[in-house]
């Protein structure tokens, strides 16, 4: 977990745990600091643990550092519960404290509970080996030790520590397995943490195997910023389902058995909906996940002559000019038109695409339908920034595409209108 050489942060919260492990770093000769941060949900209680933090680390000689932070308001911000807020809030403290390791006071105790927690409500071989002792910079030195072994040691040397006044009461899933479930099985197994502890040792054993072997696959299946699905096909259950997973959490979506499941179906080929606008898609023999891009609304602008016209992200540069041998010459690009002026019917229109929108491009016999020419040229986010140039008649120009037959240069052409289509926009656009 240490290295002696290296610098630690020792979470304190005051409570016996925290104190133990505190002491424990000290003694050992560690180089420690403190940390307390004051989550102020409990009034003058969380004052006081507080104060006692202060006094103890002035009497150790340890360096303390203290946050005070508003919970309630962050998880009223972000639509959180008050023990979700209070540990993101907390953990990004610790992150940037700058030491080298981060130790908290988890115990055997609280792995025993986290494992009948995530039991009760259903879990995989990870969430039944409870909590790891390592994670990343996070280590857990005491996590062998159970809660009855903190409070003997220090008794044993007269230390007293501060008690939370919610971990006594059923209030939380928590203290109601703590105080209600561990009893009942402890008349049981009165060994029951000497018990667990071969058994949590057992299971984070498989567990770090079957991790490492998904490292491994997964070195393998990348494929195309997603993963191969003839792989995927081929791969064992307890591989494949982590693969899928790791690739949900990379585009952060947690996903569950059953949606993992349900993705395996699709390997053939298909497209599923995992909600936050988020989709599982296999296509090309290629399984990725696929964010639903930002709806672009509708969008026009009005021509008044020539000039440089801002739409949306970019900037479209009109010139209306007479006829020249220059033109003739034009080198055709299909983000720079070239347009009979005077067979544009009415105002002409920046905007982008809307229902029923056709067009018969230059040279073809037919007429298209724009949504099924950009859905087989462009990526969904792109459509509804593809700039479309109109007049009275309808659609006379399509940004990638080309213009309109209709407005198409002559030898009789007299005068032409210039398009120029460039990304990003100039503040002196009309």
């Amino acid at each position: 977990m240490i290295q002696p050489e290296e610098s630690l942060l020792c979470c304190l919260s005051g409570g016996a745990d925290s104190v133990a492990l505190l002491i424990c770093l000290h003694e050992l000769g560690y180089n420690v600091k403190a940390c307390h941060i004051n989550h102020n949900l409990r009034g003058e209680e969380s004052d006081r643990d507080e104060q006692f933090c202060r006094e103890l680390c002035e009497r150790l000689v340890v360096p303390l550092e203290v946050y005070s932070i508003d919970v309630k308001s962050y998880a009223a911000e972000n639509k959180l519960g008050t023990e979700q807020a209070a540990r993101i809030m907390r953990y990004r403290i610790f992150e940037q404290t700058g030491c080298d390791k981060i130790c908290t006071a988890h115990t055997l105790s609280d792995s025993l509970e986290t494992l009948l927690f995530n039991l009760s409500r259903g879990t995989g071989l990870k969430g039944l080996a409870s909590i790891p002792a390592v994670r990343g910079r996070i280590v857990r030195p005491l996590i062998e030790c159970s809660r009855e072994e903190v409070e003997q040691f220090l008794t044993g040397r007269g230390q007293t520590w501060v008690t939370d006044s919610t971990n006594l009461t059923d209030d939380y899933d928590r203290n109601r397995i703590r105080h209600n479930v561990i009893p009942a099985l402890k008349e049981i197994n009165p060994s029951l943490e000497k018990t667990i502890r071969g058994t949590l040792c057992n299971l984070r054993e498989d567990s770090a195997f079957i991790e490492a072997e998904t490292d491994s696959f997964l070195a393998k299946a990348r494929k195309d910023k997603g993963l191969d699905c003839a792989l995927l096909e081929k791969a064992p259950a307890a591989i494949s389902g982590r693969a899928i997973k790791r690739l949900c959490d990379e585009a952060g979506h947690d996903c569950s058995r059953e949606t993992v499941n349900n993705i395996r179906e699709l390997l053939g080929g298909g497209k599923l909906t995992l909600g936050y606008g988020l989709y599982a898609v296999a296509k090309n023999g290629v399984l990725f996940i696929e964010k639903q891009p930002e709806e672009i609304p509708y969008t026009e602008v009005s021509v008044n002559g020539s000039g440089s016209y801002s739409f949306l992200d970019k900037t479209v540069e009109m010139i209306i000019e007479p006829n020249s041998k220059k033109n003739a010459n034009f080198h055709k690009k299909l983000t720079y038109f070239l347009l009979d002026y005077d067979k544009i019917k009415g105002d002409i229109v920046i905007r982008n695409r809307r229902a029923g929108d056709r067009i018969k491009l230059a040279g073809r016999q037919h007429t298209s339908d724009l949504r099924k020419l950009m859905q087989s040229k462009l990526e969904r986010g792109e459509r509804g920034r593809c700039v479309l140039l109109s007049d009275g008649e309808g659609v006379i120009a399509a940004e990638g595409f080309g213009i309109a037959d209709r407005v198409k240069l002559t030898d009789q052409t007299k005068t032409v209108l210039l398009c120029k289509i460039s990304s990003g926009c100039h503040n002196d656009g009309i």
